[in-house]
Order: structure tokens, then C-alpha cells, then sequence
């Protein structure tokens, strides 16, 4: 009756969960470090108003999540990275010479480019050439057959 049961289930299965579903139905790939690194390159587009140039990008750590209330799966990728910027960014908040800063910009040098709400608020200046590291991690959300990332794009492998 068991294996009756079992290859009914196995049979309608494929009629009932959609092929991105059925997919991760026994779990996705994890996001990879490539994933986090393509994210880094576009979220440093969206936070700073000039180019940068990322000189390093590297993984420290990474941990699933599962958010109890929900039973929504997540992941953390933790990560350092460096970037140059040529030119600066946000030149607009550059501080005056007593070292005030303009409205709506920070004077934090704690860069990130995914901020919660513990992180700086508002643009932070950069000056040309100057080089900074940031010391973050990015959490992914599971969708469908892949895993949504900060910048709001889903990445599957």
C-alpha cells in the first residue's frame, strides 16, 4: 500500500509544483561568491554617483537561515572587498573646512553599499583617488528556483 502511495505521489508531482518549484523542492544551490560579487559591482553603482573600481572581493564566511515565523529560507554571505574611485564620489559632501558636513550627507567612514538600519544614513563622500574597504554581508531570500539578492535581482546557478 506504501509503494502504491509513493509512486501515485511521484506520478502527480510533476502536474502539481511548477518546474522552478520542483527544482528547489530538495533545496537550491547556494549563492556563490560570484553572485555576491556581481551584486557588490552593482550596488556600488547605485550608492556612489561616480565609478569605482573594485581591487579586491573576497568571502569570509557564509550561513543559512531560516526565518521561524515564517519558514522562509535565507542565506548570508559575508565578504571584504576594496574599491578605488578615481574621481571621488559624491563630491556634493565633501565636508567644509570646519568639517561640517551638508545636509543629507554623512560624515561616517564606515562604508557600505546594502545599509540597514544600523548603518550610516544619507551619501558619504569620497575623495579622488582615495580607496576604501568595506566589511559587509549581503542576505539572499529564496525565489523560486533561485535566491534574490539585495540589489532585487534573483540569481540562480
Amino acid at each position: 500500500m506504501l509503494s502504491r502511495l509513493l509512486a501515485l505521489t511521484l506520478a502527480v508531482m510533476p502536474l502539481t509544483i511548477d518546474h522552478a518549484a520542483a527544482i528547489c523542492w530538495f533545496g537550491c544551490p547556494d549563492p556563490t561568491e560570484a553572485n555576491a560579487r556581481q551584486i557588490f559591482d552593482n550596488l556600488l553603482k547605485q550608492r556612489f554617483d561616480k565609478p569605482g573600481k573594485i581591487l579586491s572581493f573576497k568571502q569570509t564566511m557564509t550561513e543559512r537561515l531560516e526565518m521561524h515565523a515564517t519558514g522562509e529560507k535565507g542565506f548570508e554571505l559575508f565578504f571584504n572587498a576594496s574599491a578605488q574611485f578615481p574621481e571621488g564620489a559624491n563630491l556634493e559632501c565633501k565636508p567644509d573646512d570646519a568639517g561640517k558636513f551638508p545636509e543629507g550627507c554623512s560624515p561616517s567612514k564606515h562604508y557600505v553599499t546594502a545599509p540597514r538600519n544600523s548603518d550610516p544614513k544619507g551619501k558619504q563622500y569620497v575623495a579622488p583617488g582615495e580607496t576604501i574597504v568595506f566589511d559587509e554581508e549581503y542576505r539572499f531570500y529564496a525565489d523560486g528556483d533561485g535566491w534574490k539578492g539585495p540589489d532585487g535581482v534573483v540569481y540562480k546557478q
